[in-house]
């Protein structure tokens, strides 16, 4: 049993981008590209900016620059000049990728289905409590709202 948090919570988010890079195999997706679907899907279409991206995940320009290039050569996401500034542009999901928007979330609800599968309805209900500590202690109201659930992915889980 590894009793270092640290450690613990670093192994099961091994265990997770291993269990989503195998479900997205077949989309020719790789977690990370998956996390970028999903928040476009979740917002208003071509509402972000890169910065945007970088800010909601925590991640560095060049590598949402990989990722954002990767999903342009599969014809999964476009941009287009933003109105208030010609210099930016705006990103949204393309129709290929509208038409998969189930079977996306179907990946995402499969991927909750499988941590589940590990623990009893108790312990599930434990864990997303401190889970949710957690979350409460380090985000403030606004980041958490930043940061929730599409109602759209909430069904199913």
């Amino acid at each position: 049993m590894i009793d270092n948090i640290s450690i613990a919570v670093r192994l099961v988010n091994i265990c997770f981008d291993k269990w989503a890079n195998e479900m997205l195999e077949p989309y020719d997706l790789t977690h990370a590209q998956f996390k970028v679907l999903s928040l476009l899907l979740a917002r208003d279409p071509y509402s972000l900016r890169q910065v945007d991206i970088e800010d909601f995940f925590r991640i560095s320009n060049p590598t949402v620059t990989g990722i954002l290039r990767s999903l342009e050569a599969k014809g999964m996401i476009e941009k287009r000049v933003n109105p208030d500034d010609g210099r930016a542009r705006m990103i949204g999901a393309t129709e290929k990728t509208e038409s998969m928007r189930e079977e996306l979330h179907e990946t995402e609800r499969a991927l909750s289905r499988r941590i589940r599968q590990a623990l009893t309805g108790e312990e599930c209900e434990v864990f997303l409590s401190l889970l949710n500590k957690i979350i409460d202690s380090e985000l403030t109201p606004e980041e958490q709202y930043r940061y929730r659930e599409p109602d759209d992915m909430k069904a199913g889980r």
